[in-house]
């Protein structure tokens, strides 16, 4: 689910049923998120944004969302717009109970000190500061997909869900603890016992190129590897032919 963990850490009423694409849903949220988190308005400047049903209630919503100045490239989307409104939540809860939340660190937190809604609750504000759609925020998630390999994509929150994905799957202590058993032990090859086959003069230049020769005879290792695997897998296969011994005969 969309911000369960910030629904729940803010202790929404309705965090197990919230439906971001049910227009209510969406609208009756902002509402609590004002009333019992936000308070940017006096209590009786808050009619308009309470009358959910009303057809000006858009219109009540973005003089809101100015006021309380979000950013205009996050008004666009109401996801932008609700994960802005949480944080800003989350932030204002957290200044209310500064004393209740002040000991809940990452330490605490590991140990067991702190767990469950408390817990949630510090691990997200340390997050809340981080605007999803800044330029520093995008090119970092950018950038970290680049050394990865990882395909760019319009939609940066896209590439930072790949990206926890890479990280889950290849970062894990089974995962990184699988990588030093079964790598294969390094080679150490000096440069000037490796023939380039070429006559250069300039060493540095020699050198590059001999670099990029063993690198390429790497690869050819590595791809006559995954031929010969491709050959055994075959021949499993055509090596244990289905019989009908009714037809007398070998293969289908």
């Amino acid at each position: 689910m969309k911000f369960g963990s910030k629904l729940r850490a803010l202790e929404y009423p309705g965090a197990q049923s919230f439906d971001l694409n049910d227009e209510t849903s969406f609208r009756l949220l902002i509402i609590w998120l004002e009333d019992q988190k936000i308070r940017w308005y006096k209590e009786e400047d808050r009619a308009e944004l309470r009358s959910y049903s009303s057809s000006q209630w858009e219109n009540a919503l973005n003089v809101y969302l100015r006021d309380i100045e979000c950013p205009e490239s996050i008004r666009c989307k109401r996801v932008l717009i609700i994960n802005w409104l949480l944080n800003l939540a989350i932030r204002y809860e957290y200044g209310d109970n500064v004393e209740k939340y002040r000991p809940m660190t990452k330490e605490n937190i590991v140990s067991g000190s702190f767990s469950g809604k408390a817990a949630a609750a510090a691990a997200i504000d340390a997050l809340n500061s981080l605007d999803p759609t800044s330029p520093d925020f995008v090119s970092g998630v950018l950038e970290s997909a680049k050394v990865v390999n990882i395909m760019q994509h319009d939609q940066n929150m896209y590439v930072l869900k790949a990206l926890a994905i890479f990280c889950e799957a290849r970062l894990k202590e089974e995962a990184v603890e699988e990588f030093i058993n079964n790598r294969e032990p390094a080679i150490s090859v000096p440069l000037k016992d490796v023939e380039l086959g070429l006559d250069v003069d300039d060493q540095q230049v020699k050198d590059a190129a001999k670099v990029l020769r063993l690198l390429h005879i790497n690869e050819l290792r590595k791809l006559q590897t995954q031929i010969n695997e491709t050959i055994v897998a075959a021949q499993a296969i055509t090596a244990n032919p289905k019989t009908d011994q009714s037809l007398g005969q070998v293969g289908r």
